[in-house]
């Protein structure tokens, strides 16, 4: 074998082999779906968490709407705007939740034994998440 044979052999070997890469390429797509497989609830636990927490924030905006007005308001959208005694009380975009819908309030407060109003909304699954937990 001479020297020109082994550079020549050697420089047909300069790239991957079409097996290698599909190899390369399946590994790559099985990590993947593992990893959203595991990844994929945590972000749904989140956006339930960010529902429950602004939530609260929207019951912090009622309270202070009552220390103002003496009582609660009957429309969510009394919040946002500003008025003789104060306000606004909460951005907009504090009223809609992690799906893009609008929370519910019941100035009743059964949740919280007629102390506070509850505020609530529907997650995707039909779970009501609210300022006090599960409904």
């Amino acid at each position: 074998m001479t020297l020109h044979t082994k550079l020549a052999r050697h420089a047909n070997r300069r790239a991957f082999t079409l097996m290698e890469m599909l190899i390369v390429v399946a590994i790559i797509v099985i990590l993947a779906g593992v990893g959203t497989f595991y990844i994929l609830p945590q972000f749904n636990k989140a956006k339930k968490d960010t529902a429950k927490i602004k939530a609260h924030e929207v019951a912090k905006a009622l309270k202070t709407y009552y220390t103002n007005h003496g009582e609660f308001p009957t429309s969510l959208d009394a919040l946002v705007n500003k008025d003789a005694v104060g306000g606004p009380y909460i951005a907009p975009d504090g009223l809609v939740d992690s799906w893009g819908k609008q929370y519910q309030i019941d100035v009743s407060g059964p949740n919280h034994n007629g102390a506070e109003p509850d505020v609530y909304t529907t997650g995707p699954d039909g779970e009501i998440l609210g300022n006090w937990g599960q409904r």
